[in-house]
């Protein structure tokens, strides 16, 4: 669904939190080269930088265009700059997410997923801020430009099953959000309890659940 936010939105994240493996880190060179060079997601042009420094994490990086990958003994962030066209760059982000890096790097490697997350970063002015601020502060609290916050909700599946505590944690960031933007962070994260071996099966639900999220709490704050 498009909103009116979507000329706003300037960088979309992935971010998956894992059991740690280790040995996952000595299979690097293998994960680099099918990144980018054997796929038709990802290529040499897409991440042109790889890391040099090899501690505790790895990273494909555009330096450029502003997208990276980094992964650790137990986390993987792929992190995407929105360059023209939303809706063809949101849907590339997606499948991205769900037709490659899910099942080759997520099941390939059997990870124990403790946590899924998507992030969208909206570039604001002040005004807008202090519009979006109005929704959470009482009127007379005045020109609120940074704060913060994180909503707990349960899932479903939370609701309805006795060994199920899945939940979702919405984190709201507001104001200075990294170096050099400014605006509305939110993360949109699914838990889970007990843990996921695999998530293939739930990856383009949780997708579409987190826009839907995006739309209700934080487009619609807009008119979206």
């Amino acid at each position: 669904m498009k909103t009116n936010l979507d000329r706003s939105i300037i960088q979309l994240t992935f971010g998956v939190l894992f059991n740690h493996k280790f040995k996952l880190l000595d299979s690097w060179g293998e994960i680099a080269d099918d990144i980018l060079y054997k796929n038709q997601y990802f290529s040499p042009d897409f991440f042109t930088n790889i890391s040099s420094q090899y501690t505790t994490e790895r990273q494909l990086f555009n330096p450029a265009r502003k997208h990276s990958l980094l992964l650790t003994s137990n986390n993987l962030v792929y992190t995407q700059t929105i360059e023209s066209d939303f809706d063809s760059e949101c849907e590339l982000f997606k499948k991205r997410v769900s037709e490659y890096l899910v099942p080759n790097l997520l099941t390939r490697y059997t990870l124990v997923v403790r946590r899924l997350g998507v992030v969208y970063v909206c570039e604001l002015d002040d005004s807008d801020i202090q519009r979006f601020a109005a929704n959470f502060f009482n009127p007379t609290v005045q020109n609120i430009m940074d704060f913060r916050f994180s909503r707990k909700e349960p899932t479903d599946k939370g609701l309805i099953l006795s060994d199920n505590a899945d939940f979702i944690n919405k984190i709201f960031t507001v104001g200075n959000i990294s170096e050099g933007i400014k605006g509305v962070s939110y993360d949109y994260q699914l838990h889970f309890t007990p843990l996921h071996e695999d998530v293939r099966d739930s990856i383009d639900s949780f997708m579409t659940k987190s826009m839907t999220g995006f739309n209700t709490d934080v487009a619609c704050s807009f008119g979206g």
